[in-house]
């Protein structure tokens, strides 16, 4: 170390100041791009967690609707049927049947073990999605109906595809031409497509099909050899 000249005190100059002020600027912004970088890796997860907990959900209800469908010779109304649209591009079914399911006890209504459901698309925000709606109403074989109940249960998906087996093949379109109308497909494919695009595919069977005429009017099945 070389001693100092005559009169001048110990300390830093102004360019080795400046020096470690873009130094420690440098390791800031580094560090600071990592955080904001682990921020946006956490809200991708999340939103992907979302995502798929919708689409879950969503086939889990969907499933359990469907295992209680039926469909009576005598009621033409209670005939299951699917039709496929597109919407910007995007395929988007209107499915529409009746089912059996636990009677509800709450609230001011009285309780039914028969609903008709019907699940329709509708475009979202901003017209590039689908939001997929849930109809439900009680009682639907009575004069005096029940005003049906609505709700959304899926946001921002890119399609929503049925598919029915009737024994031979899968039809988009339900019921098939030349076959009876109230006759129900021996299972249902459903396909979902997330905002990315990829699909989620579930099959379900109905148990009921090929018992359309032992069910009676009013929803219930007949007891066995009546």
């Amino acid at each position: 170390m070389r001693p100092l000249p005559p009169g001048r005190r110990g300390g830093f100059t102004l360019v080795e100041i400046l020096l470690a002020l873009s130094v420690l600027s440098i390791v800031l912004l580094l560090l600071l791009s990592s955080f904001t970088g682990a921020v946006r890796v956490r809200e991708a997860l999340s939103g992907r967690a979302r995502e798929y907990r919708q689409i879950r959900l969503l086939l889990d209800r969907l499933g359990t609707d469907l295992m209680g469908a039926f469909a009576s010779t005598a009621r033409k109304e209670s005939a299951l049927t699917c039709r496929e649209d597109q919407f910007s591009g995007m395929p988007a079914a209107t499915l529409v049947f009746s089912a059996f399911q636990l009677p509800r006890t709450d609230g001011g209504r009285p309780p039914a073990d028969v609903v008709k459901v019907r699940y329709f698309p509708r475009v979202g925000a901003g017209g590039t999605t689908i939001d997929l709606r849930r109809e439900e109403s009680e009682l639907p074989f009575l004069e005096n109906r029940i005003p049906p109940r609505e709700t959304i249960v899926a946001e921002g998906l890119r399609g929503f595809r049925v598919e029915l087996w009737d024994g031979a093949a899968w039809r988009k379109e339900w019921p098939p031409s030349g076959q009876v109308e109230t006759g129900l497909p021996k299972k249902a494919a459903i396909t979902l497509l997330d905002a990315h695009g990829e699909a989620f595919r579930r099959e379900v069977p109905l148990f009921l099909a090929g018992q359309e005429g032992n069910v009676l009017q009013s929803g219930r099945r007949s007891p066995e050899g009546k």
